[in-house]
């Protein structure tokens, strides 16, 4: 991960990408484990891909638009961002409209949920079932 200018590591955890989503299609190349990274900036999962380390996808935390905890015992962070600001290497969304759907799986959930709504200005908000 590189940092842009200003801009500071606040987390990094093991993630899994449990869904993403957009136009209830599940985009099923950026499921799957890697390293989350919350700067002061963006969220970040980057991946190992033939002993490389890529970036899944990235989108900037201002653009979230709902940030919450899903989940009874096994609490993941669920996330929704304009799909038009998402970056992939894999599949360009500059075009795309509507919103993408994220549940992601980290060892400090809570703790993301709270960085990722006070970075974003979204309300964090807690949510059973899922």
């Amino acid at each position: 991960m590189i940092l842009k200018s200003g801009e500071e590591k606040r987390r990094q955890d093991e993630a899994t990408i449990e869904e993403f989503e957009c136009d209830k299609h599940s985009e099923e190349s950026l499921k799957g484990k890697g390293n989350l990274f919350l700067t002061t900036q963006r969220l970040i999962l980057e991946r190992t891909l033939e002993g490389k380390t890529v970036t899944a996808f990235e989108f900037p935390l201002k653009a979230v638009s709902r940030v919450s905890l899903k989940g009874l015992l096994r609490k993941a962070i669920s996330l929704e961002v304009p799909l038009s600001e998402v970056s992939s290497k894999e599949i360009d969304f500059s075009s795309k409209k509507g919103l993408a759907h994220l549940t992601i799986r980290a060892n400090d959930p809570k703790g993301c949920v709270s960085e990722i709504a006070y970075r974003s200005g979204s309300s964090s908000t807690s949510r059973l079932g899922g």
